[in-house]
């Protein structure tokens, strides 16, 4: 590279001069500088470093600073003295009060004591320096150089300024002090009288006097002291617009100024205004180099010396500076002081011979624009982009490809690039070419060549080809290359060497990348990288409460670049962060698209705005898919849902909607009924060059950014809803009733669609059939809530339109009685059932399919409600209806008998429940086959009810194989197979194999998260199972941590009263107890059981169960009467309601016993115990779990009477027997024998051996 450009561009300050209102010079020098810490603290975090907490200071980023009068001064102070801003502003205003609250008495030069204004400036020099008589010129090479403007009062008529300089010149005063210079600036006639400095005693005057603006001064100067540099910017500026200085005439002051000086002072307003003028045309070539700033509006009425007004310059200036076109000014001059790069060098700029020319290069070349001084992040793609530049240079034309939706910030990456690039000296040129269209591409690239070469793009071209010999290692940077119809490659040199870099939405000019390395899709912003633009953008702070604000707004913004852009220069200007999170969230689409709001980036598009255009050249069908998929979920858009529904066998009606969706269908690939994939993929291809759409390859889907959603969806307009209509009825025809594992799959990734196509529609303006189809996603998954409102408008719907006794009436009906009865809504299920079976029979027929279906569904719903006499009433009838109209053997018929045997099962007649499991395997097996997955699900009700009769073995030789089989034939993640591996673990668990279950649970509960949703009921049930093994394990802080997270999730999805949700709140309350916080199981029990009375009825078997519950924990409190009265009426309702000998009624027998045990009365406590031993033998069997347990209690009664001798037998059989029934390392085992060891213990104590201490273990029972 040229050595102009090996130091970074010279930063010159120019300062006005205007008495107070220099204030506001020092205020829009504090803005700088608070921008320039903003991007150095975004730079230091990246390192890791501290972030400053002062503001940087003028010197260390300013290579000259010149001034005239006041502005003299502040370049003193600010150069010279090295002050910060804001100490620069005391000692400013300090000086500003003490010389200018005071006027001269009497004649002489000036209205104000210039000694008084001597001694500020001394004590200022004396506290920066610790010597009031400092001397102007700096030893060394200082970083920043300073000098002043004063006039010679000798020589007026010559408009030459005299400079006070701190650095080394052949014009340098020698011995001038700090405060000379200062005094010589500012000795302004009528303000001060002149002064005298050096050996001949030259007077000097204020060098407002021809060079109140010192910019040109200050060029001028630059040239001389760093001749070959290049210049990043100057800034001037003003202490505002003012009009021509008029002088009073006073008859004696008019003899003291001449007149040459009076006319020089009438000048100085236009003076300044006019160089301004000067310096615009001499950077006209030079764009984005000279900067002014001046307050234009509320300075004219303020005098130079009204001290008093400093609060008026403050006021004025912080309204200017919040003026748009001024924050963009401001916002772009820090963006340049922060690059490395500078423009023309001093020489080329002044020179009377423009520069290009001088160099044989076209005078229109561009150069690339400088990045943002906010930009943020983006590190992987800049690492990605300098690995592929930096390997093997020369060997080959290297093509990167940067594609993306537009404003995702594409181009400010290729500039942080160039510009980062430049600083490492990478290329030795490079060429900026606006790509927009061939038009601008011509007139950029015809540029790039020396005009001896010739004027045109086809020139450039062959002239970079031949540079290969010279070594030259150019970068030609094509930037918004997005029109489609443009062929870009045959602007490309033809040539082996060379580097290309292109910016773009279309994706298809990733193929001119030469590999995957040499392409990088620009997206969405890292959420922290986000989240600090905003902030710094915002320029709000940085405390926690701001930090969590403004990570909500870039989640709601997605973290695309040009929005949280747009959002920090709003909130920067007009609002703060927490009213623009509400402001956006009600006026998303007013603030996307109104182009007024402005970021930092000099965009000068608003985010709406510019996909605005992409879509103008979209095709019809790709306008159409378009919308579509601004309605569905902004992911996993399948080209499945499309083709399924069109090739659907009929339309659901023929209502306008089905005509329409027709009409879009054909549009997309619809080919009478066959699916054309090729027409599909070509206008996906469409969106997809424009990046308003991105493909998933791995998935074999697409997706859409949310906020080209929200801008799509808000250009629809009122079309949106009929749109959201169509799209609805597409995912509907798309849905079979197919029960396959592909089926569920396929369902299952439609909720999201299902979810978002819905979003405030009204489901009354969908069709009964299409409101069905979509509530079927939502019950598979578990969404019953969402459900339910689509099929109450399918029931009224087809009411009113079919007529209520119509089939698809009735159906729509029990469809939605189904959901009451999963919502827990019993009471509301058994109403419509009830009605929906009765009309079934009179319009039907008794022994019609969906007749037989309705009974069975209204005994489901019995079942629920612990009526399950009721439920096997109705059961068995349907079940001889069924063998005779479909056969004994038909699917339908096994799938009732299966029914009924689980109502035995509830009834505790598990032999009654065993035998018709077992013929309904035997005939599934022969009928439908040993894999088929109604004979799974049979045999794994089997299994459930070997686990009841304590035939844990049994029941896992069982679960084994149908988990293996159901792995095998469904699927590992299919739900049939989570719930055998679910059984199997629960197997284990009774066996004591808590590990073994773990085990199994862990996975179970991530992969149905993963698979059926983090809210689904079986993905609660599997939380809680775990939780339950973990509390047997004795892990209960681990139980409850899931308990109470599972409890809360119910509680939001299912609802607070549903029965789920309570039996969730009883195991949270089952912890409580294993930890021993009695209190708190019994506030959460009694809350479940006041609500299980309310819902379920006083006599439910869950409500029973609750009472048992908290009984329990009375007995624990040491509230024996309490829980006496509980379990007394406990037990007498099962005895009632369950019958006398079922296995609930036993156990609640057994806690009656044991608190009749804890209140001493040993007896009645026996007798209940050798009662419940007994029948448990007849009904369970003496060798049941639950037996076993019930003679160890009896024993346990026995020995804590020292009836050692009765108690001996019974605990050694009950031993022996669960040594072989259980095995001999189960826990249940293990206590049994350590009751023994402590019986025998006593029995020693007893009798004078040995001392020991009782150990009793009765445990809560059975009672869960």
């Amino acid at each position: 590279m040229s050595s102009e450009a090996e130091h970074p561009g010279l930063k010159l300050l120019a300062l006005d001069g205007g008495g107070i209102r220099g204030l506001s010079e020092l205020l829009m020098i504090k803005e700088v500088m608070h921008r320039l810490m903003l991007e150095e603290n975004k730079k230091r975090k990246t390192l890791g470093l501290a972030p400053l907490d002062t503001l940087p200071k003028p010197c260390d980023h300013f290579d000259l600073i010149g001034g005239t009068s006041t502005g003299g001064i502040i370049a003193l102070m600010l150069g010279r003295l090295r002050m910060d801003v804001d100490t620069a502003i005391m000692c400013y205003d300090h000086l500003a009060k003490e010389v200018f609250s005071e006027v001269k008495r009497g004649l002489g030069d000036g209205k104000f004591k210039a000694s008084k204004l001597e001694a500020v400036i001394k004590s200022t020099v004396a506290k920066m320096t610790g010597d009031s008589e400092t001397p102007l010129l700096e030893g060394g090479e200082a970083f920043c150089r300073t000098f002043v403007c004063a006039r010679n009062a000798q020589n007026m008529n010559a408009n030459i300024p005299v400079l006070f300089r701190t650095y080394d010149s052949h014009e340098t005063h020698t011995g001038c002090k700090i405060w000379e210079a200062a005094r010589a600036t500012s000795a302004a006639p009528t303000f001060f009288k002149r002064i005298e400095i050096g050996r001949g005693q030259q007077h000097f005057i204020d060098g407002g006097l021809g060079s109140n603006n010192p910019s040109k001064v200050v060029l001028d100067e630059a040239k001389k002291v760093f001749p070959n540099r290049q210049i990043g910017c100057i800034v001037s500026i003003g202490t505002g617009q003012v009009g021509t200085i008029s002088i009073d005439r006073p008859r004696l002051l008019q003899r003291l100024i001449p007149t040459d000086v009076i006319e020089a002072l009438q000048g100085i307003a236009t003076d300044c205004e006019a160089k301004h003028e000067e310096m615009l045309a001499l950077f006209d070539n030079s764009p984005n180099t000279y900067f002014r700033l001046s307050v234009d509006q509320g300075m004219q009425t303020i005098k130079l010396s009204e001290w008093e007004k400093l609060s008026n310059v403050e006021a004025h200036t912080a309204q200017y500076m919040r003026r748009k076109e001024v924050e963009k000014t401001l916002t772009l001059l820090v963006n340049v002081m922060g690059t490395h790069r500078g423009q023309l060098t001093i020489e080329q700029l002044i020179s009377p011979k423009p520069p290009i020319q001088s160099t044989g290069y076209m005078e229109d070349r561009k150069r690339c624009p400088p990045p943002v001084l906010s930009f943020t992040g983006r590190n992987d793609i800049l690492q990605m982009m300098h690995s592929y530049f930096d390997h093997d240079p020369g060997s080959a034309q290297h093509i990167f490809v940067l594609h993306g939706l537009g404003g995702a910030g594409k181009s400010q990456l290729a500039f942080k690039f160039v510009d980062d690039s430049q600083a490492n000296h990478r290329f030795s040129e490079i060429y900026y070419i606006d790509a927009t269209n061939e038009q601008t591409l011509e007139i950029d690239l015809q540029a790039v060549a020396p005009a001896a070469v010739g004027k045109s793009a086809q020139a450039s071209r062959q002239w970079l080809a031949g540079r290969q010999e010279e070594q030259k290692e150019w970068l030609l940077f094509f930037d918004n290359a997005d029109d489609v119809e443009l062929d870009i490659s045959k602007f490309f040199p033809c040539c082996t060497f060379g580097n290309i870099l292109i910016t773009t939405r279309n994706q298809d000019l990733c193929l001119h990348a030469r590999d995957e390395d040499a392409v990088s899709k620009v997206s969405n912003m890292i959420a922290e990288d986000a989240k600090d633009l905003l902030l710094q953008l915002a320029g709000e702070g940085r405390s926690n409460q701001q930090e969590e604000l403004a990570g909500a707004i870039v989640k709601e913004l997605h973290c695309f670049a040009l929005a949280v852009s747009q959002a920090g220069g709003y909130i920067h200007t007009r609002s703060n962060l927490s009213e623009y999170l509400e402001l956006y969230q009600n006026h998303r689409d007013q603030l996307l698209r109104r182009i007024e709001i402005q970021g930092l980036d000099q965009y000068d598009q608003a985010v709406y705005t510019t996909w605005d255009l992409s879509y103008g050249k979209l095709s019809s069908a790709g306008q159409t898919l378009l919308q579509i998929c601004s309605i569905m979920h902004h992911e996993g858009i399948s080209e499945l849902i499309f083709q399924k529904a069109a090739t659907a066998q009929q339309a659901f009606d023929d209502s306008d909607v089905s005509k329409e969706v027709t009409l879009l269908l054909n549009q997309l690939g619809k080919r009478d009924e066959k699916w054309d994939s090729l027409a599909f993929r070509e206008v996906m291809g469409e969106l997809e060059s424009y990046s308003l759409i991105e493909r998933d390859r791995q998935a074999a889907s697409y997706a859409i950014h949310p906020l080209v959603q929200h801008w799509s969806g808000a250009a629809m307009g009122t079309n949106k809803y009929a749109m959201q209509k169509c799209v609805l009825t597409i995912i509907a025809l798309s849905i079979t009733w197919s029960f396959k594992d592909e089926d569920y799959k396929y369902r299952r990734k439609l909720l999201l669609h299902a979810a978002r196509s819905t979003h405030s529609l009204n489901p009354d303006q969908l069709s009964p059939v299409v409101a069905t189809r979509i509530a079927r996603v939502y019950t598979e998954r578990g969404h019953w809530n969402n459900a339910e409102p689509l099929q109450v408008a399918a029931m009224e719907t087809s009411k009113c339109v079919l007529g209520e006794e119509h089939p698809h009436t009735l159906q729509s009906i029990s469809n939605l009685a189904s959901t009451y009865r999963n919502q827990g809504r019993l009471s509301d299920a058994e109403a419509l059932e009830v009605a929906v079976v009765e009309t079934s029979k009179h319009v039907l027929g008794e022994e019609h399919l969906d007749t037989l279906t309705r009974i069975g569904n209204l005994a489901s719903t019995y079942w629920n409600q612990g009526r399950w006499n009721d439920a096997e009433a109705l059961q068995v009838a349907v079940i001889e209806t069924s063998k005779r109209v479909l056969g004994e053997e038909h699917p339908d018929t096994l799938t009732r008998i299966s029914n009924l045997a689980l109502t035995y099962w509830n009834q505790g007649r598990w032999n009654d429940a065993e035998a018709l499991q077992v013929a309904v395997i035997e005939t599934s097996k022969r009928v439908l086959g040993e894999e088929h997955p109604s004979t799974l699900t049979s045999i794994a009700n089997l299994a459930l009810t070997y686990q009841d009769q304590g035939r844990w073995n049994d029941a896992e030789v069982l679960e084994v194989a149908v988990m293996e089989t159901s792995k095998r034939v469904l699927g590992e993640e299919h739900p049939n197979t989570l719930g055998s591996i679910a059984n199997l673990a629960l197997t284990y668990s009774n066996q004591g194999r808590w590990n073994d279950a773990e085990v199994l649970q862990v996975p179970v509960m991530e992969t149905s998260k993963r698979v059926l949703g983090e809210e689904h009921p079986f993905t609660l049930t599997s939380i809680a199972n775990l939780a339950s093994t973990y509390r047997k394990q004795g892990r209960w802080n681990d139980a409850e941590a899931l308990l109470v997270a599972v409890m809360e999730t119910s509680k939001r999805v299912l609802g607070e009263e549903h029965p789920d949700t309570l039996t969730r709140i009883a195991n949270l309350a089952s912890t409580y107890w294993n930890q021993g916080r009695w209190n708190d199981a019994e506030a959460l029990e009694v809350a479940v059981m006041e609500t299980s009375k309310r819902l379920l009825g006083e006599e439910h078997p869950s409500t029973l169960t609750s009472i048992t519950n908290l009984a329990s924990t009375y007995r624990n409190q040491g509230r024996w009467n309490d829980a006496e009265a509980l379990e007394v009426a406990v037990m007498e309702t099962s005895k009632r309601v369950l019958g006398e000998e079922h296995p609930d009624t036993l156990t609640r027998i057994t806690n009656l016993a044991s608190t009749y045990q804890s209140q001493g009365r040993w007896n009645d406590a026996e007798a209940l115990k050798v009662a419940v031993m007994e029948t448990s033998k007849r009904v369970l069997g003496e060798e049941h779990p639950a037996t076993l347990t019930r003679i160890t209690n009896l024993a346990v009664t026995y020995s804590s009477q020292g009836r050692w001798n009765d108690a001996e037998p019974l605990l050694v059989a009950v031993v022996e027997t669960s040594k072989r029934v259980l095995g001999e390392e189960h826990l249940s085992t293990l206590t049994r024998i350590t009751n023994l060891a402590s019986m025998y213990r006593n029995q020693a104590v007893a009798r004078g051996d040995g001392a020991g201490d009782q150990q009793a273990h009765a445990g809560r029972g059975a009672s869960q």
